[in-house]
């Protein structure tokens, strides 16, 4: 299956003073216990989890991918923020020196999303996208990835709450881009907006019915986008196309059928735009769940999920990626 992993790399060991590291960058975790380093660098980071590595030299964390579609700096420091899915053959490679943004590189099936700032020195080695990676945190660790003992210390931690940036990062307005068809709702929006502030729901199953009133009467705004990223998650560590009808996915079907429901629900509620553009372009949420598969090609379905590897991405917050001739890529499933 190859590396799945992502996190951050540190050119600073943090070890004895890892809480002034979660202030700088906004985090609030609990240490868990020691764990090996195997076991801290396994694929697929579930969410809330963050195991870290200290080397000599530096610190290496790993965290869920969702996470690694945001920049990530601290003052003094140089950080290597990075997703590496050899499944996917995607690749997310940010990189800051003392705060401030110098090379950002997006790669998907070899082709090159996004491509900004400095040559790494490391890129005169090779121009990969996983060789920058390996190269780079090998520089900032100051010892090779695969050098390091599996059995060396390592230690998990869990989040205790969400970044409070996260939680209040919003888009620019985008009252200009939003499709007719996601209605306004001002009366949903004021009580949603009152609920949003505790979650107060049972925890549902995503392979179990989720029934419409449910999602329309009990969910919150932030809840809906919970279950909806998990969902997303699920498709991208599986490669399963999120735009096909549910009925498609035989034995999941279910679970996409929750989707489609979510989704609808989610369009009927007007205040939620700027969260959906945080995750993807609109056009594309508007087919989630919805294409018949016997009307597309082989070209189109690769050209889907390579779309859906960029569902909550950093480039798809920013509504970077375009295609050469400049027209966004669900244009041409039309």
């Amino acid at each position: 299956m190859g590396f799945n992993i992502s996190g951050l790399a540190i050119n600073k060991n943090y070890e004895n003073n890892f809480e002034d590291l979660q202030k700088e960058l906004g985090w609030n975790l609990e240490r868990q216990s020691e764990i090996n380093f195997e076991t801290a660098s396994s694929n697929w980071k579930d969410e809330g989890i963050c195991d870290v590595y200290f080397s000599d030299q530096g610190t290496l964390i790993f965290i869920n991918m969702d996470m690694c579609t945001d920049t990530y700096g601290v003052k003094s420091d140089n950080i290597l923020t990075f997703t590496l899915s050899e499944t996917s053959t995607a690749y997310i490679i940010v990189y800051t020196e003392n705060n401030i943004e110098k090379r950002s590189i997006m790669e998907v099936n070899g082709d090159r999303m996004t491509n900004k700032g400095e040559r790494l020195e490391v890129e005169d080695k090779s121009e990969d996208a996983p060789d920058i990676i390996w190269n780079q945190v090998e520089f900032l660790l100051g010892k090779p990835f695969l050098d390091i003992d599996p059995n060396e210390k390592a230690v998990r931690y869990i989040f205790t709450k969400k970044n409070i940036e996260e939680e209040n990062n919003s888009t620019a307005n985008i009252k200009d881009t939003i499709p007719t068809e996601i209605s306004s709702n001002k009366d949903h929006y004021n009580k949603s907006d009152k609920k949003n502030k505790e979650d107060t729901i049972t925890s549902y199953r995503l392979d179990k019915p989720i029934f419409k009133e449910d999602l329309s009467n009990k969910f919150t705004d932030r809840e809906l986008f919970k279950y909806f990223d998990k969902i997303i998650t699920f498709a991208q560590q599986k490669g399963l196309n999120v735009f096909l009808n549910p009925s498609v996915h035989t034995s999941d079907s279910r679970r996409f059928l929750n989707l489609f429901n979510i989704v609808t629900e989610i369009s009927n509620r007007g205040n939620l735009k700027d969260e959906i553009i945080k995750r993807m372009p609109l056009e594309r949420f508007k087919l989630l769940c919805r294409i018949d598969p016997k009307s597309l090609d082989q070209k189109t379905k690769t050209l889907m999920m390579n779309e859906l590897v960029m569902i909550n991405s950093r480039e798809y917050k920013l509504g970077l990626i375009k295609s050469a001739s400049n027209k966004k890529r669900w244009e041409f499933w039309k």
